[in-house]
């Protein structure tokens, strides 16, 4: 028999029980969030004994303060989330909207420009004064002509490094720790599903191959006195053209076409498969799927997006996939 348990930080209260909890990541997305619906009224617990007075739930949160969500069976815990409450909604029962560690840098304004940086240095900006920390090793040096940030938060920069690289560039949190580049996140973890096993629900998966979505990408950079440099990546199928005013290094354009030809032709699945809580899986795994029935659809993938659900109707992860490793 498997119980459910969870260890639920808000601020000072180290012990908050909830009606229900969602959380939900994206390899896609660089803001980890997480709702937990808790009674409107509560009953604190101090030096082992409950006070019997009840006092309003949303009195003792505020914006802004530290939350950590574990959640398991069997008193096994595994950490889902580390962020801030981010906003308080008063409905019934109370929801507790909460952002992970992009809440920092959504709070903080930029000053100044960068001209003939990197997108390693434009991070390192971006974090100082925080508590987050830089996956350095497996960030690379990509070169980017220029960033205007006066008066922009530190998530309006990040869009922008997204828009200036047609949301190829993406960024990621793990916990504190901050990852941005063009490719998935390698070696983040391994999780093992078997279709009628672990597995509650697949009829969403839907196959996708690459030979049925070939495309020709070519990436142009202008530079300031009009010169185009030009990198192209597939020899085949639909023709589309991008261009960029901020990056102009052949190589990095380069990774740019390469990256976007793999994002719109990959052979994988699309859609999600829903299973329990455990085994733990998060966005950037690598999902090893066994299918006894149709083993075609066996195979390792990468996982884009997870959603975590847990209350009184159970815990449940449902799982994004994505292109074939």
């Amino acid at each position: 028999m498997f119980a459910l348990c969870s260890q639920i930080s808000i601020g000072k209260y180290d012990s908050v029980k909830p009606h229900e909890v969602k959380i939900t990541k994206s390899i896609f997305e660089y803001m980890d969030k997480a709702t937990i619906k808790v009674p409107l009224t509560a009953r604190i617990r101090q030096a082992g004994k409950t006070v019997t007075a009840t006092t309003e739930t949303a009195k003792l949160i505020n914006e802004g303060d530290p939350v950590t969500i574990s959640l398991g069976y069997n008193g096994s815990l595994k950490t889902e989330f580390i962020g801030f409450v981010a906003r308080l909604n008063f409905t019934s029962p109370l929801e507790i909207e909460c952002e992970g560690f992009s809440y920092q840098l959504r709070k903080k304004q930029m000053k100044g420009t960068l001209v003939k940086t990197s997108l390693l240095a434009i991070l390192k900006k971006l974090i100082e004064g925080t508590d987050i920390i830089l996956d350095e090793k497996n960030i690379p040096n990509f070169p980017i002509d220029k960033m205007i940030m006066e008066k922009k938060t530190g998530t309006e920069v990040l869009e922008q490094i997204r828009k200036t690289s047609g949301n190829l560039i993406r960024f990621t949190f793990s916990g504190n720790v901050l990852w941005g580049g063009l490719t998935y996140l390698k070696n983040k973890g391994d999780v093992k599903y078997r279709l009628g096993w672990n597995v509650i629900k697949d009829g969403n998966l839907k196959k996708r191959e690459a030979k049925n979505n070939e495309i020709t990408v070519t990436w142009t950079g202008k530079t300031k006195d009009g010169k185009k440099v030009k990198a192209t990546a597939g020899k085949k199928g639909l023709v589309q053209v991008k261009t960029s005013h901020t990056i102009t290094d052949k190589n990095a354009l380069k990774q740019l076409a390469d990256a976007d030809n793999k994002k719109q032709s990959y052979d994988g699945y699309e859609g999600k498969i829903t299973a329990y809580g455990s085994p733990y899986c998060a966005a950037g795994y690598r999902c090893i799927l066994d299918d006894p029935k149709y083993p075609e659809r066996g195979g390792n993938y990468v996982v884009q997006t997870v959603e975590v659900t847990y209350g009184m109707r159970g815990f449940r992860r449902s799982i994004g996939l994505g292109a074939k490793l």
